[in-house]
């Protein structure tokens, strides 16, 4: 099997902040530029996909910004991942309506939701609607990506005495498996999961066996990069390189931020941001690939 390293950019709020500042609708010259920055970020994927070639590559882009880069990476061969979510939801819901007629039109590899847990919660409407998902991935032969990211309830900070470096050291590795467990009772079963990283092996091994309790025996995980500096994303790739099924990364800001924030600033052109781009990529793909053959 493939590794997947994916570079995602299909970020839309944050983005928004990242480049325009703000979270507003925006204007048919922002939209211009929310696009050109985000190829940018895909100038770097290239760069690193003519060095290495793209068998182990993948990348994760919206609609909104990126549906001429989904027709360009398909072209390329390259697996592509379309994000379907609603950006800055609690519950998982449709950006689009006709959100089925959205993946027909990109036709992606993996069709990928993000959702937000509080163990304890009532996630029905939002399972209801994943199941609908995968559901349609299954029947139209689209793979299905599911990044759970789990948040604390106030009873879990009280937990660890309101640490919350605690609870994601010591208890969110259990309530990922919880919500997995959840998960696949609602009878919805991801090729890929795109999870949060651990401050331990053992920790990321209570992630894995879950994902294989009762799921898809050629499941994959990727570990996500959150934002995180890179030292820490460099720790938390390598502590989960063995686990069983952790399979590669799926991490985006920490590798493409800084760059186009100095573009747009000024202080870089675009040729260094995107070869900053390119060498981050690469590195955490080298870094991984060490971590697992160690």
């Amino acid at each position: 099997m493939a590794s997947l390293y994916v570079l995602p950019f299909d970020h839309r709020g944050s983005f928004k902040k990242l480049i325009l500042e703000h979270k507003n609708d925006i204007t048919e010259e922002e939209r211009e530029k929310l696009k050109y920055f985000k190829y940018l970020v895909f100038k770097g994927f290239k760069k690193v996909a003519e060095k290495r070639g793209i068998a182990d590559l993948a990348i994760l882009v919206d609609e909104e910004f990126g549906s001429n880069i989904h027709q360009e990476s398909r072209k390329m061969g390259v697996r592509n991942l379309l994000s379907t979510e609603k950006s800055g939801q609690k519950i998982f819901d449709f950006e689009y309506e006709d959100w089925g007629e959205h993946i027909l039109n990109i036709r992606p590899t993996y069709v990928k939701a993000l959702i937000r847990i509080v163990m304890g919660e009532d996630h029905s409407l939002q399972n209801a609607r994943l199941k609908e998902l995968y559901d349609f991935c299954a029947q139209n032969e689209f793979g299905f990506l599911i990044e759970p990211l789990i948040e604390p309830s106030e009873a879990d900070l009280a937990a660890v005495g309101g640490d919350k470096k605690k609870f994601d050291a010591d208890v969110r590795p259990l309530k990922l498996a919880e919500a997995v467990k959840e998960l696949h009772s609602a009878g919805v079963f991801p090729n890929v999961w795109k999870i949060e990283g651990t401050e331990t092996k053992e920790g990321m091994d209570i992630c894995s066996a879950a994902v294989y309790d009762g799921g898809k025996s050629d499941a994959q995980i990727v570990i996500l990069g959150r934002g995180e500096s890179m030292e820490k994303v460099e720790h938390w790739l390598t502590v989960s390189a063995k686990s069983r099924g952790v399979n590669g990364f799926a991490v985006g800001r920490t590798i493409f931020a800084d760059a186009l924030v100095k573009h747009k600033n000024g202080e870089w052109t675009k040729e260094q941001a995107v070869n900053d781009i390119a060498e981050k990529y690469d590195h955490f793909i080298d870094l991984f690939e060490k971590a697992r053959a160690a």
